[in-house]
């Protein structure tokens, strides 16, 4: 066993092997490095814009509104029958 390389104190590998290679030779760590080679990451989802957006946010909007109120008058009530 003297001929082993020491284990890592958190890992059942070798110092060596602890650190991270890359996946591929030439590699780059970093995400800045891609875009310089002509690799792009993939385009997000499409932006909501117009109307579809505005009658998301009311309908949002109105939604609050009656789960507020419906808690409000909940509340109303539970206090009605407790309340001589």
């Amino acid at each position: 066993m003297p001929d082993d390389q020491p284990m890592s104190i958190t890992s059942l590998t070798t110092p060596d092997q602890a650190i991270a290679q890359p996946h591929r030779p030439g590699q780059a760590g970093g995400g800045r490095h891609s875009e310089r080679m002509g690799h792009r990451p993939a385009p997000g989802p499409e932006k909501m814009r117009g109307l579809r957006l505005v009658a998301v946010w009311v309908g949002l909007t109105v939604g609050s509104w009656a789960v507020l109120g419906g808690a409000g008058y909940g509340l109303y009530t539970l206090a009605g029958t407790l309340l001589p």
